[in-house]
């Protein structure tokens, strides 16, 4: 009794942290948590697949980003489940882990790491390419090898992102959360106005022949579904959210909800703008920029 006594008079003293040294600092509140899902789903996913998925499906590959947002929405709901039940750091490798043992974590593990680096890859060379589009990057001749303007771009976005991690969780939350904001009212205000100049008659025929109709429709979701990956990993911070019970569920699920809606509004309206047979790789590899230069000119 005594012993206890002193412990409760040395927390309220400072003299012992009442937060285990195991455990992580809760810093991010639920918008913090929602930037992570929707910054990670909204990358070149929208800014390069359109114009490989609308050679694919049409204009019908809008549906193909519905479907996937749907598939994507009964994950969300059991990654919300499992990250509710135990808020712990790691997500789907401490869940694998909990319940098959480490081996089986491990692999799941390094699964999830090797993932991440290659989705990460591709954001930066989608990155990259646009923002060669905007700034001289001089291309580096390396041999018979070398490296392209829009590969600079992308090392350049690489080692930005992996700066601002290295800075903290917290830190990286309020960073996140103003480039998500910047982001999300950019494309928001590029589908209003496209959708003023947009052409609805080039969404006719839905199903076009050229594409195999209406069977194209879920070959174009898979290509596209890897635009949707990064709401689960609100999960790998979940013992960082603040109140993760009321919080974690909210963002994985909102995040799917948000960007499965934009997504759809802006294929529509690239496909209004420019019709989709010349949204191919063969004709842009950034048909997002392409569209708002013949939408709104050069400020677009």
């Amino acid at each position: 009794m005594v012993k206890a006594k002193a412990v409760v008079k040395a927390k309220a003293e400072g003299r012992v942290s009442t937060v285990s040294d195991e455990e992580l600092a809760k810093d991010l509140g639920l918008l913090s948590a929602l930037t992570i899902g929707v910054g990670t789903m909204i990358g070149a996913g929208i800014f390069v697949l359109p114009g490989q998925a609308a050679a694919a499906a049409g204009p019908a590959v809008a549906l193909s980003f519905v479907i996937g947002g749907v598939i994507s929405l009964f994950t969300a709901l059991s990654a919300s489940e499992l990250g509710t039940a135990m808020p712990k750091a790691g997500g789907s490798y401490y869940y694998v882990n909990h319940a098959l043992g480490p081996l089986f974590g491990s692999v799941a593990g390094w699964g999830n790491w090797m993932g991440l680096a290659f989705a990460s890859a591709f954001y930066t060379l989608g990155f990259g390419e646009y923002l060669a589009s905007f700034l001289p990057i001089p291309g580096i001749a390396l041999g018979p090898v070398g490296l392209s303007a829009f590969q600079i771009g992308a090392l350049l976005a690489g080692s930005a992102f992996i700066a601002v991690n290295y800075i903290g969780a917290k830190e990286t939350g309020g960073i996140q959360i103003v480039i998500v904001t910047i982001l999300v009212g950019i494309l928001t205000v590029f589908s209003v106005l496209g959708a003023l100049q947009a052409d609805l008659s080039t969404l006719r025929p839905l199903f076009p022949d050229e594409t195999g109709g209406v069977t194209a429709v879920m070959p174009a979701t898979g290509l596209v579904f890897v635009s949707f990956l990064g709401f689960a990993k609100i999960t790998t911070v979940a013992e960082e959210l603040k109140n993760p019970g009321r919080n974690l569920p909210l963002a994985v699920v909102g995040s799917v909800l948000i960007v499965t809606t934009m997504y759809a509004i802006i294929m529509v309206v690239l496909m209004g703008v420019i019709n989709w047979k010349q949204l191919g790789p063969e004709f842009t590899d950034t048909p997002v920029l392409d569209v708002a230069e013949i939408a709104f000119g050069s400020i677009g």
